[in-house]
């Protein structure tokens, strides 16, 4: 017995017509018939009544009809099954990030990917915009999520959204011009982060004070909290804050000043074949619905 047996029979079974059933099968009607008669035979009953007025299902024929029906709705789903999982990528895929993007953006771009491609295993890595450069071109990473210039003629970049610039201090603190110059300020180290410490000085001259950077560290999760604990301020990207950040900091943020420190997507172009250009177009998508670009 083959498929083709259990889809004529369907057909003739629905039009009790033998040219009908023909018609609709693209086939003449002699091999219908041959067809149908060698299921018959195979099953050892029989299935249609016939007689120069009309074609009838028997009652054997009745309940082939209900059980062949089930098998070719399970050969449908079983073909619609792969071709999902022949869509999807089963596979390893890694995805770097700065420390500056915002988690709770990281962990909806991880949920929607896994709900999209649910037999992807990502594999998230914390890296500087250098490190991710230098990863990305070698291979090592499939995309990478940087701020500031990116000069490499290997990787095409993409815009992911837009960020700005505010200053951050403990609960309570001051904002005040006189309070400012003399306090002291955690920073990224200028060789983790050149572009981003570049900009925050810059934002601070625009607001009138050259900042006192005396503590660095390299993660911005922890410069946030060493400023809730009273230990200075700081410069941050104002997508970072989150609620739980908002509750233990104090923010200062100006309209005046328009510091751009955009965040975008690193990625060979050369590489990646169907699936990478897919996520790609995925993450571009979740940001802007998240952000509004």
């Amino acid at each position: 017995m083959e498929i083709r047996h259990l889809q004529y029979f369907n057909v003739l079974a629905n039009e009790l017509h033998f040219g009908r059933a023909a018609k609709r099968l693209c086939i003449t009607q002699p091999p219908l018939s041959r067809q149908i008669k060698e299921l018959e035979e195979e099953l050892g009953v029989i299935l249609f009544l016939r007689n120069n007025k009309r074609v009838e299902l028997t009652e054997a024929g009745k309940y082939f009809l209900g059980r062949s029906q089930e098998v070719l709705q399970m050969l449908e789903a079983s073909k619609m099954a792969t071709k999902k999982y022949a869509d999807s990528f089963a596979g390893d895929f890694s995805l770097g990030f700065i420390s500056t993007t915002p988690k709770w953006f990281i962990a909806d771009l991880i949920r929607n990917l896994k709900n999209v491609y649910p037999l992807l295993s990502i594999s998230l890595i914390e890296q500087s915009t250098l490190e991710q450069v230098g990863a990305v071109e070698r291979g090592e990473l499939d995309i990478g999520i940087v701020r500031g210039h990116i000069f490499s003629v290997h990787l095409q970049v993409d815009l992911l959204f837009h960020d700005q610039l505010c200053i951050v201090g403990p609960q309570g603190a001051s904002f005040d011009l006189a309070i400012l110059k003399d306090a002291e300020f955690i920073s990224f180290k200028k060789a983790y982060a050149a572009t981003y410490y570049q900009q925050s000085l810059e934002y601070c001259e625009r607001l009138g004070f050259q900042p006192r950077v005396t503590h660095q560290c390299n993660n911005m999760n922890a410069i946030l909290e060493l400023v809730a604990l009273g230990v200075g301020y700081a410069v941050c990207p104002i997508r970072f804050l989150d609620k739980r950040k908002l509750s233990t900091l104090a923010i200062h943020s100006s309209s005046d000043i328009c510091i751009n420190s955009d965040v975008k997507l690193i990625y060979r172009t050369a590489e990646g074949g169907e699936v990478k250009p897919k996520i790609i177009d995925y993450l571009k998508l979740t940001a802007k619905d998240l952000f509004s670009l």
